[in-house]
């Protein structure tokens, strides 16, 4: 069984006077506590909520008689986080600082501070009583009230300044059951650079993803913009406006290939990359734009969304190793050359010619059914050549399934 979660943000209406006034008090006392644990924790190297509460709930009780208990409890739990966070990266040589930093706060409630009045209004516990909060619910939360997701009861709340309003951010969580020994067939997937391609039954699909076109101009961009003006509030909002944009074609490349293997009843194969994915393919490159365009190009991501897609589904994923897998010939398993093109590859044993991306989901369907005992007779170079299809941005974007794809589109390739 597998749990999917999902975070809602829900913003309320805006706030009068009073409440704004109340609501900024209690983010400032919070953050106080906050800082004092996250300091106490990191300067004696303690990272452990229950620590945390037992050395530091009764001086913080004293000294905060006005709140609520539970907030002592939340922002234990809060400062708990942050320090593992920080040593983490810090471990990994990451930290941007010597010690953890507060500068954003969103204050953690557990169910006793807080309850739901209906789906539009919630209570708040607060230092001056129960503060009723009206809420402004959008699509997409009513989409997963009405479904099969749960609401757990530990949101987190954020003041939004600017707006006079509180950001509510609801967690959903929902359980399901897949069994992959149901399925029928196959659907294997491999994630590049600039494109993803996916092998449903006798067709190959090359999406191109313009991850790489979309780097390097935002790349441009930002330079020209800080050498006229300077401004870093300019530089932060290109990096998430490219991040949007990049979020936007993986989720609908997920939903194109969850989608699809729904409708076959297929278990979706991916490559299983290692966590230090983009830093052991830049090791020994020396060239700054292509570590920075390995390093953007988001490999983890788009197999974690594909994978989130499809358990939101119930499509069985499995993972191979991706050792060799767009190097090695799919019928006979020898060492592939480079061929006439950039990533056109052949054999030099069987004769075999076809592009990098196809032999990549050729060889990842292969050793998923290698590994499930259900290996097929390799198909000789001579049989009918497998179809491929390869599709800019627009071919498929809007496309719920690959099936929807007209068949004039392929082009047989010969191998």
């Amino acid at each position: 069984m597998v749990e999917l979660t999902r975070t809602v943000v829900i913003p309320s209406v805006e706030l009068t006077e009073r409440k704004l006034k109340t609501f900024k008090e209690l983010v400032e006392l919070y953050k106080q506590m906050l800082v004092e644990l996250v300091d106490y924790g990191f300067e004696k190297n303690v990272d452990s909520f229950t620590r945390l509460k037992r050395d530091k709930y009764r001086e913080l009780r004293e000294r905060f008689p006005q709140l609520p208990s539970h907030y002592i409890h939340t922002a234990c739990q809060d400062a708990s986080t942050r320090i593992k966070s920080f040593n983490k990266l810090k471990k990994r040589g990451l930290a941007k600082s010597e010690r953890p930093e507060v500068n954003r706060v969103a204050i953690w409630l557990d169910d006793h501070l807080w309850k739901r009045v209906g789906y539009t209004t919630i209570l708040v516990s607060t230092h001056k009583g129960w503060v009723p909060v009206e809420l402004r619910p959008h699509k997409q939360f009513w989409e997963y009230v009405n479904s099969e997701w749960a609401l757990r009861t530990q949101p987190k709340m954020r003041l939004d300044y600017k707006r006079r309003r509180l950001l509510v951010y609801l967690v959903f969580t929902k359980a399901a059951n897949i069994d992959e020994e149901r399925t029928e067939n196959v659907v294997s997937v491999d994630v590049n650079e600039d494109n993803v391609t996916v092998k449903v039954l006798d067709k190959a699909y090359i999406l191109k993803t313009n991850i790489k076109r979309l780097t390097l101009g935002y790349a441009k961009y930002r330079e020209v913009v800080q050498s006229v003006r300077g401004n870093g509030h300019v530089k932060r909002a290109l990096h998430g406006r490219e991040r949007k944009r990049k979020k936007d074609i993986r989720l609908k490349v997920a939903n194109l290939i969850a989608n699809t293997a729904k409708e076959l009843n297929a278990v979706v194969v991916l490559e299983k990359l290692p966590r230090g994915c983009p830093k052991n393919m830049i090791e020994g490159v020396k060239d700054a734009t292509l570590r920075h365009r390995i390093y953007q190009a988001g490999f983890r991501s788009m197999v974690k969304a594909i994978e989130e897609e499809c358990f939101e589904r119930r499509v069985p994923v499995a993972k191979v190793d991706p050792k060799g897998t767009s190097s090695r010939c799919p019928f006979c398993s020898s060492k592939l050359m480079r061929g006439n093109a950039s990533r056109h590859l052949k054999c030099s044993k069987c004769g075999v010619e076809m592009g990098r991306d196809v032999v990549a989901v050729m060889n990842i369907e292969r050793r998923y059914l290698t590994y499930k005992g259900l290996v097929p007779l390799a198909p000789m170079p001579c049989e009918p050549a497998l179809e491929v299809a390869v599709l800019p941005v627009k071919e498929w974007a809007r496309r719920k399934s690959l099936d929807a794809i007209n068949k004039h589109e392929l082009v047989r390739m010969s191998i």
